[in-house]
Formats: C-alpha cells, sequence, structure tokens
C-alpha cells in the first residue's frame, strides 16, 4: 500500500472503529491513532520514525499493551504527524525538567491561617489571600486560543478524565507531569474571551477538576506541597462558579493529604468543613465519601465509637444516592470494594492502638480481605492498598505466617504501581510488624520494605 502524508483533515473528521478520530486524540488514545494511520499504510517502522519511538514500543502500544502518558512523547507524536498540539490536549507549553520539583508552586499551607482561609471559602466567596491561586499561573504557558468555545471546554474534560483514569490503575507517577503541564497550557485560557458566560464557568468547572486531579496525583507521588497548591487552585475555581460538588472534592483531597502526613485533627476539621458544603448541594455521595473518611481520622484518635458512627453514616448516604447525580469525582466511591476497603484501612488504624487491637483486628482483616476480592479493572492501585491493609492486619492479629505471605504479594503490587503513597503506607505496616523482625517470613518482606524505602 502507498504512504500517503497526513492528510490534517484526518485529525478532526477521521474516523476509525466507529469513534471520531478527534475524541481519540482528545483522551490521548495512541493506540487508537496508530492502528488509524496502519490503515492507511504507515508500517510500524514509518510509525517509529515519526513518533521518535521504538518499533517494540510501537507495536505495544497498539495492541494496547502500553500507555503513552509522557508529555515530551506526546509533543513528538503531535509534530511528527503534524497533529495540532491542542487536539492532543499537550498546548505548546513546554514544561520545567522536573515538574515535582517545580519551586514556582507555592504551598498555600506554608501561609499562617491557611485552614482559617479554607473555613471562610467553605462558607462564602474567595477570601483575598487566596484569590491568587485561581489564576494558576505558569510563566512558560503560552498559545490559548484567543476564544474559547464548548468545545475547549469538552477537550479540557476528556483529558481530565483520562489523566483520572490513568492514576487509579497506574499511579500518580505515570501522569502527573503530564497532568501539570496540561494545566500549564489550559490555564492561559482563564485570560481568553469565552463564547458565552455558561461557557467561562463550564471551563472553570473542567479546569478546577483537572487541577484537583493533578493535586491528587502530586499527593500520591509524595508532593504534599504542589498537592495542596493544586487542590488550592481547584478549590478557588469552584467557588468562583458556586461549583459546591467540586469544592467538597477538594476539602475531601485536602484533608487526605493531612490523614497521609499523621494530622488527624487538621483533617477531621477539612472534612467537616467539605461535610458543610456537600451538605448544601444535596451531593449524597460526597456527604458518604466525608463521612467514612472522618472516621479515619477518629480511628487515628483512638476514637472507637466515633468511627462506627461515622462509618454507619456513610453506608446510610450511600443507599440513598441517586447515582446519575454524582460528580465524577467522587464515582470511585460507588464501586461495590469501596466502602470495604476503606473501612479495612480505618479498622487497621484503630487496632494500632493496643486497647483496640483484639477487637479490630480481625475486622480490618475481613474488610480489607473482601475489598480485594471485588476489585475491578482501573482500580489497581487501591488493590495494592487492600493487599497492604490485610497485611497490616495480619501483623496486628498476630498472624506472622500470613502475614508474611501477604506482605511479599503487597510489596510486589507496589513496586508494580508509581506511587509514593503505596511505599509509605508499607513503611508504616513494616513498623508494626518490627516484633516479628526475626520471624522466618518476615524478614524477607522487611527487608523488600527497606529496600524500597532506600530506593
Amino acid at each position: 500500500m502507498h504512504v500517503v502524508r497526513p492528510d490534517p483533515h484526518w485529525w478532526t473528521s477521521g474516523v476509525h472503529g466507529g469513534r471520531p478520530l478527534r475524541d481519540c486524540l482528545a483522551e490521548q488514545d495512541i493506540k487508537t491513532l496508530f492502528l488509524f494511520l496502519r490503515d492507511r499504510g504507515y508500517s510500524r517502522s514509518a510509525l517509529a520514525a515519526a513518533s521518535g519511538l521504538t518499533e517494540t514500543r510501537v507495536r505495544s502500544i497498539s495492541q494496547g499493551k502500553q500507555l503513552v502518558t509522557s508529555y515530551d512523547v506526546l509533543l513528538r507524536i503531535a509534530d511528527g504527524f503534524g497533529i495540532d498540539r491542542g487536539l492532543l490536549g499537550v498546548g505548546s507549553h513546554v514544561p520545567t525538567s522536573d515538574a515535582k520539583t517545580d519551586v514556582r508552586l507555592r504551598d498555600p499551607a506554608a501561609v499562617p491561617g491557611f485552614v482559617g482561609s479554607l473555613a471562610a471559602l467553605a462558607v462564602g466567596p474567595v477570601p483575598a489571600e487566596l484569590s491568587e491561586y485561581a489564576a494558576v499561573k505558569h510563566p512558560a504557558a503560552s498559545g490559548p486560543p484567543e476564544r474559547v468555545s464548548a468545545a475547549h471546554v469538552d477537550l479540557v474534560r476528556a483529558v481530565c478524565d483520562k489523566h483520572r483514569q490513568i492514576d487509579a490503575t497506574r499511579g500518580g507517577g505515570s501522569c502527573r507531569d503530564s497532568a501539570v503541564s496540561y494545566i500549564a497550557w489550559a490555564s492561559g485560557m482563564l485570560g481568553s474571551r469565552f463564547e458565552t458566560q455558561q461557557t467561562e464557568g463550564d471551563f472553570k468547572v473542567a479546569l478546577s477538576d483537572m487541577c484537583q486531579v493533578a493535586g491528587w496525583a502530586s499527593h500520591d507521588l509524595g508532593d504534599h506541597a504542589a498537592a495542596r497548591h493544586y487542590l488550592t487552585a481547584g478549590l478557588v475555581l469552584a467557588r468562583e462558579v458556586n461549583e459546591l460538588a467540586l469544592i467538597a472534592g477538594g476539602f475531601y483531597r485536602l484533608g487526605r493529604v493531612s490523614i497521609h502526613l499523621g494530622r488527624a485533627q487538621e483533617a477531621l476539621r477539612l472534612w467537616q468543613l467539605g461535610q458543610i458544603v456537600a451538605q448544601d448541594s444535596g451531593n449524597l455521595a460526597a456527604v458518604a465519601v466525608l463521612h467514612a473518611n472522618e472516621a479515619w481520622a477518629y480511628a487515628m484518635l483512638g476514637a472507637a465509637d466515633r468511627v462506627s458512627d461515622s462509618l454507619a453514616r456513610a453506608q446510610d448516604e450511600l443507599g440513598r444516592v441517586d447515582e446519575s447525580k454524582v460528580p465524577s469525582w467522587a464515582r470511585f466511591f460507588l464501586a461495590p470494594a469501596d466502602l470495604d476497603g476503606i473501612s479495612g484501612v480505618i479498622y487497621g488504624c484503630l487496632a494500632s492502638h493496643i486497647e483496640h487491637r483484639n477487637r479490630f483486628a480481625e475486622r480490618a482483616i475481613d474488610h480489607a480481605e473482601r475489598s480485594y476480592a471485588t476489585r475491578g479493572a482501573g482500580e489497581e492501585r487501591s488493590r495494592t492498598f487492600d493487599a497492604i491493609s490485610i497485611t497490616t492486619g495480619y501483623v496486628l492479629d498476630a498472624q506472622p505466617d500470613r502475614a508474611a505471605a501477604a506482605g511479599h504479594q503487597a510489596v510486589d503490587m507496589a513496586l508494580a504501581t508509581d506511587s509514593v503513597r503505596a511505599a509509605d503506607r508499607l513503611q508504616a505496616m513494616a513498623s508494626l510488624a518490627r516484633p516479628y523482625a526475626s520471624h522466618d517470613g518476615m524478614i524477607g518482606v522487611l527487608e523488600r520494605v527497606d529496600a524500597m524505602a532506600s530506593a
């Protein structure tokens, strides 16, 4: 077959497998792009030459065995085939060499009174001290469209959903830099003209959601300053258009950063602020998520009765949820496994208090194992956390043989997931397992966890 030069109209009007190619590009679905080009005579070697990839990787991508999430690779693909960069969601921004250490990002928590400012945002307009985050300014961002249409909003939504999916499946390290780079370009549209007032509001909602995805991925990588920066930006944008469901989501995620750092009281306050917003929004899924996470803070504080009360409230709210009205950020909690998953974490945390160990260690194992068994595709990182919870439960229940078997599996899964949180949770498990440091099975697990920490 004769190979023709790419027709620029392919990217906006082409179709493959019944799907518009434009939609595939917006989702950064490079597998479909390559299959589309193969149908038009491009060999694997031609695809490799144009994209700067090896033929082996082109084959893996075409077979769906690898995803393309690297910003630099997406740029090479766009330029190699003459695709408008905006269609692939990469704009014309060239990211810094290490987005994780971008010193331009200001940690809002470093400013005195940060939580108080958030409390004001929860019930009213954006406080002046937080307004600077709305612009999500990046000096290197350039080339936004002069006029923003509904199509641009749809593109931001599609890119956001794709990054959320990759994050849940493979961990924050697989998509964080790409998300940050896209925000750097898309945020430039805040200075553009909007097609209608509705378009402007919809765009801010979509960009707010994208900021929350970037913040969550940053949190998963252990970059908590960047996480708070992007999550605060998302909160400010959501409050500007009074998108209550997204505001509740921002408080949920900020609380998760605090709980990971061991700041139970701070996390509890953030989640209680989120509850105010969630209740006002009438979004029962958000209310349920926040009740369940409040239980985690109470578990860290050793308050068993409040743990039970919060989990019961979460269960009650879930029973009344209208699935058609659940915001994208809260859909994960509708998965059959998720309430069991967080319950396993919560009961394990409660059992780490010696006075609660006999009562809750076995319960932690039951919930975590049930969650692990019912996880579906796209929940790989959550299944990794379940495996760690199972190991922790067996350690606390004085079953070192079972803890060792579960521990090796948990380490294997954590190594396959680009998530610093997973490594941190393994470290927490290992600290509880030190009494079994001489146990034949646990020695190997502890050595592997220490090696992960050193790496």
